[in-house]
């Protein structure tokens, strides 16, 4: 049986970025709303190249945490009941660390909506990436966090440095923190 959490945490990921879960389905892996809803409930799997389209929700980095949670849902009762929580919260802890210790840079992901799916996405929502670089070409990890477009233009308008407004106002946006 498929893991019931990443179904969660991928429906989470497209609810997220996705006007819809058939506008993604439909539009990104060109299936049928049957074998959407087949794939949800464990019954047959996806092609490896849908697979692969499902992985891109998420940056590497986002992709290792989901394989990590979803481990721990097979073992952990609390991380099998709320996988999503898991999930943001410690990609926010990790992300939050990362910060704190004064080794990432932060800056706001240029939207890449190519004219043809660009109906699809969400509008109105800003990505705030958090970026480690390890100092070797190629190996450097991200995270990144949707938070209402307005927070961009606030920032702008204001003047605001971007590590001063996380620091500041992070926690509030996500209030999955204990």
């Amino acid at each position: 049986m498929m893991n019931q959490a990443l179904v969660r945490i991928v429906l989470m990921a497209i609810k997220e970025k996705y006007v819809s879960e058939k506008a993604f389905y439909k539009d990104q892996l060109g299936i049928t709303p049957q074998s959407w809803d087949r794939w949800k409930k464990g019954e047959q799997g996806l092609k490896s190249e849908n697979m692969q389209k499902i992985a891109r929700l998420f940056t590497e980095y986002e992709w290792m945490l989901v394989q990590k949670v979803c481990r721990n849902a097979t073992i952990l009762p609390e991380v099998e009941a709320n996988p999503v929580t898991e999930f943001q919260s410690i990609k926010f802890h990790v992300a939050k660390k990362w910060v704190d210790t004064g080794v990432a840079t932060l800056k706001f992901k240029q939207s890449d909506q190519k004219t043809n799916q660009s109906s699809q996405l969400k509008p109105a929502v800003t990505t705030l990436s958090i970026e480690m670089n390890y100092d070797f070409w190629s190996y450097k990890d991200r995270i990144e966090l949707r938070l209402p477009g307005v927070i961009q233009q606030q920032i702008e308008t204001e003047k605001q440095d971007l590590l001063e407004w996380f620091n500041e106002n992070i926690e509030e946006e996500f209030k999955i923190i204990e």
